[in-house]
């Protein structure tokens, strides 16, 4: 076989060595692909030669015949292997002179990129293919000039090459050349530490130019110079490989040698002394745990571990930055930077932090002194790294301190024993957590409408968390780092005595005090594994898991801090400027219950900011606890849900936000279905602490609020445990109404609405029968529409007409009571009468509302328009109510009307705007009971109202809308339609109403004043069609309308001269067009 390969190769060779050429060079590569393994090696001298001839002078090739050659030497190193250190050698120097300067070799030539990659590529392919013996020669002394020629030829390849590949090709090769490829069995790993021992700083100094060269250069680059880097320094600094001594080295000269004096001596001041140089070195690349590219934080992480595994003795100044670099990246958002991160500290911290026995075990109190002082100076640096570097520092930072803190782990506990400890750490997480107190929207978000905080349920609930906003950071990444940071505070140390520590920072000066609540809470959040994520539940391999800790323990703490928070020095701090004004109007409050902070009353805009965000903090802690405790809370329930219902109803849209989502975290973590059913548990201590407070008002001003709030989020089981209060309210808006009234208006109002709530109308169902009796009715009623009109029909009807008009006027003539008698039986009269003589016993609800109704009646001349607004509102809703009930309602409409009617000649106009509501569900209710009365009261005062207000509203600009006249002229557009409809008013009463409504079809009107009027007259329309169409006509006719025979007298109207009559062209032709439909 060897002998027919050789007559093949010969001819080729032999023209090769003649004549170079390309088409030679690819023959041969032809020939060497076909054939079989084995088959090559005893030829290898022989088909060498030819191409060592092509690279020994390259110029006198043809173009492109030097790189052919080269990667046919290539080819054929990768099937043969090197077992002659003459053939070595002699490819390995001039392969690296191949592509050196001539005057420098320690520097590439010029030749082109692709040339350089050919030679790089051989060169490693040749390092990989020699033999033991071959390489035990290479790492020699001797032959060390030529190694290190080959080693600055690749690294100035890898340093200013432009080429990617190229430059990774000649990282990997002088892994290659180092013996530390990874994924590779490498030998001779003993005789390579040797050698590149002294090449290491030239090696490292480069390598860490290009780690820290620019991202353009790609993170392939980077990773593979990171990769070579760690390999190159962790094989000559390795741990395995004592140091040896002085003493041992002199033995070991022996005969001299020309290379023997450039090898280093490997002592124990060299590696000292060296480790000192590499941490400079080390500082710089470890500053990439914060690059962009996630690659590149992963190639570090493994830069780390290599390091720390197999140097951490060598390079013990160094270990404090790599473990830095794994703790930082522990809470990468990349999953597998960050779990890698966590699994190397895991085996690090197993194998150097558990303190037992053995040679490593020995350095885990100086590793956890060493960790312990790093956190110390890095608590020390934080405050400074928060208030002058960028978002990505101060978030590494943080990481870094999260890393150090899980590291550590139940030692965290002893740590916290050192005073110098808990005060750096707690003065730091202090400092960075300082509220940013200028944003004037704490104040400006107050809860809207009548009702302060009375939002719905639904709405509440999906009531976002506000986001905090502080002073040394936007970002709330940074933010979730700090509560990492308090939550494994809680997790690990203890608990009595960080909140013991805290409170005493909250004590001691006001600046600390949000801060101090912001971490108490958080650590009580900590205390539980449950907040906090996978990686914080159990620590690290190795460390063991901190122990459940006794409920006593965390009862106690919540507490102490319950009672500090619903202090009333601390509860009920001054959040609007008008506070301390009204609080000191109370001449017999107790001193303990004083809300303003300062003698004066002047108050600054920050001071309000921090009492109000203060409050907030105290509510959200009220929710963490009872998060930690869940069941166990409930016996905390008496210490704080009063004072939490008291905030729900609070003017600061914050504070009340804030106690509503308190009181849904109280009710889920007690185990309770609903907070209505949190409510009914605890009926009986908030009902006797609100009879308490009402009769004591002047100490417990709040109490109101309270017995607002339990009536909007209760449900109707509350109201006969709430009977006894309300009589008490209504009792005490007898005897001190000038003071209580406006409070106590506003708890009446809830009441009314919480008992429409709980009481829905209740629609009449009709039965089968009577369903189908309608529809007959129906039936019969339209098939009579169909037939033609008798005269017979029309005597009928006025007939009928003229007997119902003499009824009316009184008189009753035989025929007519004879017609009217009833057959029913006499035992039917006698049940009728029966029912008739028993008082039929009412709701408790409808009690109520009739009792409210008439307390409210004499409010509605109060002098306070607010209250009279609020009053309306009663009434309105009042009557809703009782809409079921008519027996009650109309006796209660007749007692209002008189009061209620001077509403709409109030002097403010929205006051009159309410009744105008208020009479609209009057009229839905009541029907033609209240008929006669709007037509002698109320009429006559809109119709004066619309007549004299359009002129004004014809001439005003835009700005019009917004006043309080338009917005009445648009009650009354409102009103007028439903009114008539549901009252039965008609005839001269509705003609006159479309009188005075008809200027505002005109285009000058405002287009909301013209779109109400065209409403209402749709409305009319339906009502009186051909009235409606004449006084439409009057004002603008479209056509001259002809009589239909001459002995008709023709008619011409107004509408047809009228000198406006094209300013209501628009409005009133549409209706026209609508009439003519009906």
């Amino acid at each position: 076989m060897t002998q027919s390969a050789f007559e093949r190769l010969k001819p080729i060779c032999v023209h090769l060595s003649k004549e170079p050429t390309n088409e030679g060079i690819n023959q041969l590569k032809s020939l060497l692909d076909a054939m079989g393994e084995g088959a090559l090696q005893p030829l290898q001298h022989y088909v060498l030669f030819p191409l060592r001839l092509v690279l020994r002078d390259p110029r006198k090739v043809p173009t492109g015949c030097c790189e052919n050659a080269i990667g046919c030497i290539r080819q054929i190193f990768l099937v043969t292997t090197v077992n002659e250190w003459q053939v070595f050698s002699d490819f390995f120097s001039t392969l690296c002179i191949l592509i050196s300067e001539k005057s420098n070799f320690s520097k590439a030539s010029k030749h082109p990129e692709e040339l350089k990659l050919a030679v790089i590529q051989c060169l490693e392919t040749l390092l990989k293919r020699a033999s033991n013996d071959v390489l035990r020669q290479l790492y020699s002394p001797e032959f060390l000039p030529a190694v290190g020629h080959a080693v600055s030829l690749l690294i100035a390849l890898a340093e200013s090459e432009r080429l990617r590949e190229l430059r990774v090709t000649s990282m990997t090769c002088l892994q290659t050349l180092a013996q530390c490829r990874e994924g590779e069995l490498m030998s001779h790993v003993e005789e390579a530490r040797d050698c590149f021992g002294s090449f290491l700083p030239g090696i490292t100094m480069s390598l860490c130019r290009i780690i820290q060269g620019d991202q353009k250069q790609g993170q392939n680059v980077t990773n593979i110079a990171i990769k070579t880097w760690s390999s190159i320094v962790a094989m000559v600094m390795s741990d395995f490989h004592s140091p040896i001594q002085p003493e041992c080295h002199l033995d070991k000269g022996g005969a001299k040698h020309a290379g023997r004096d450039l090898l280093i001596k490997r002592t124990q001041d060299w590696v000292e002394s060296t480790a000192k140089k590499l941490d400079i070195l080390i500082g710089q690349i470890v500053t990439l745990s914060t690059n962009p590219n996630w690659k590149i934080r992963t190639a570090l992480v493994t830069f780390s571990e290599e390091l720390l595994f197999s140097c951490k003795r060598s390079l013990s100044p160094s270990i404090p930055k790599l473990l830095e670099v794994l703790v930082s990246l522990v809470g990468d958002e990349y999953n597998e930077v960050a779990s890698h991160s966590k699994r190397i500290l895991s085996r690090f911290s197993e194998a150097h932090m558990r303190g037992t026995d053995g040679e490593e075990g020995e350095d885990a109190r100086p590793l956890v002194e060493l960790l312990e002082d790093n956190l110390h100076s890095l608590m020390t640096s934080l405050p400074r790294i928060m208030r002058t570097s960028d978002d990505t520092c101060k978030l590494s930072t943080l990481n870094l301190v999260i890393g150090y803190l899980k590291l550590l782990g139940p030692r965290i506990s002893s740590l916290l024993n050192s005073i110098s400890h808990l005060r750096r750490l707690s003065l730091a997480l202090i400092q960075i957590l300082e509220f940013d107190l200028r944003d004037i929207k704490i104040l400006e978000e107050t809860t809207s409408g009548p009702d302060g905080a009375a939002f719905s349920m639904e709405v509440y609930q999906h009531c976002p968390t506000r986001r905090k906003y502080f002073k040394h950071f936007t970002d709330d990444k940074i933010y979730k780092a700090v509560v990492q940071v308090c939550h494994l505070l809680g997790l690990y140390g203890n608990i009595t005595l960080l909140v013991d520590h805290f409170l005493d920072l909250f004590h001691e000066t006001s600046s600390h005090q949000k801060q101090a609540v912001l971490i108490l809470n958080e650590i009580m959040l900590g205390s539980i594994a449950s907040p906090m994520d996978d990686s914080n539940k159990a620590s690290w391999e190795g460390s063991a898991c901190p122990a459940l800790r006794e409920n006593s323990e965390i009862e106690s703490a919540v507490r102490n801090l319950l009672q500090e928070y619903t202090s009333p020095s601390h509860w009920y701090l001054t959040t609007t400027p008008s506070q301390s004004e009204s609080a000191m109007t109370h001449k017999g409050t107790a001193s303990w219950l004083v809300v303003s902070q300062r003698e004066d009353n002047s108050i600054s805009l920050a001071a309000l900011n921090s009492n109000v965000l203060l409050i907030s903090l105290f509510l959200e802690g009220i929710g963490a606890f009872s998060q930690v405790l869940s069941p166990a809370f409930t016996m905390f329930l008496m210490d704080c849900l009063y004072s939490v219902l008291e905030k729900v109803d609070d003017s600061k849209s914050i504070i009340s936000q804030t106690a509503y989502s308190t009181l849904m975290q109280m009710y889920m973590s007690c185990g309770y279905e609903s907070i209505p059913d949190l409510l009914s548990s605890n009926s009986d201590y908030l009902v006797e602490s609100i009879s308490s407070g009402l009769r004591h008002l002047d100490m417990y001003p709040k109490t109101p609020l309270v017995l607002k709030v339990t009536l909007q989020h209760s449900n109707a089981d509350m109201l006969p445990l709430l009977q006894d209060t309300i009589d008490e309210i209504l009792v005490t808006l007898d005897e001190y109404h000038q003071d209580v009234a406006p409070m106590m208006i506003d708890v009446l109002k809830t009441l009314v609405v919480a008992i429409i709530r709980w009481f829905p109308e209740e629609k009449k169902k009709r039965s089968p029968l009577e369903g189908q009796q309608t529809a007959e009715q129906s039936v019969d009623e339209s098939q009579s529409n169909n037939q033609a009109v008798t005269h017979q029909t029309i005597k009928e009807f006025f007939l009928e007409h003229l007997r119902l008009k003499r009824l009316a006027h009184g008189d009753v003539r035989e025929e007519d009571i004879e017609g009217s008698v009833d057959d029913s039986s006499g035992d039917e009269v006698y049940d009728c009468e029966d029912e008739v003589d028993k008082e039929k016993e009412l709701p408790l609800h409808v009690k109520t509302v009739k009792e409210v109704l008439s307390r409210c009646l004499h409010f509605l001349s109060s002098s306070d328009p607010r209250l009279r607004l609020k009053v309306l509102d009663i009434i309105q809703n009042g009557i809703i109510a009782l809409q079921n009930y008519k027996d009650e309602l109309l006796p209660l409409i007749h007692r209002l009307w008189p009061a209620f009617v001077q509403r709409f000649k109030d002097t403010e106009q929205l006051v009159s705007c309410k009744a105008c509501e208020a009479l609209v569900t009057m009229g839905d209710t009541s029907g033609d009971f209240i008929q006669k009365r709007i037509i002698k009261d109320v009429w006559s005062k809109l119709v004066s109202f619309l007549t004299t207000q359009s002129n004004i509203s014809e001439k005003c600009g835009p700005a019009y809308r917004h006043t309080p006249s338009c917005k009445l002229q648009l009650a009354i557009f409102a009103l007028l339609g439903p009114l008539c409809i549901t009252t039965g008013i008609g005839g001269s009463e509705l003609a006159t109403m479309a009188s005075a409504c008809l200027p505002y079809l005109n285009a000058r009107q405002p287009e909301v004043l013209q779109h109400a009027a065209f409403n209402v007259f749709k409305t009319f329309g339906s009502l009186e069609p051909d009235a409606m169409w004449l006084a439409l006509n009057d004002i603008y006719c479209p056509t001259t309308l002809k009589a239909p025979h001459e002995c008709f007298q023709s008619h011409k109207f107004v509408g047809e001269t009228h000198p406006q009559r094209n300013q209501y062209l628009k409005n009133v032709q549409k209706l026209l067009d609508q009439l003519n439909t009906w």
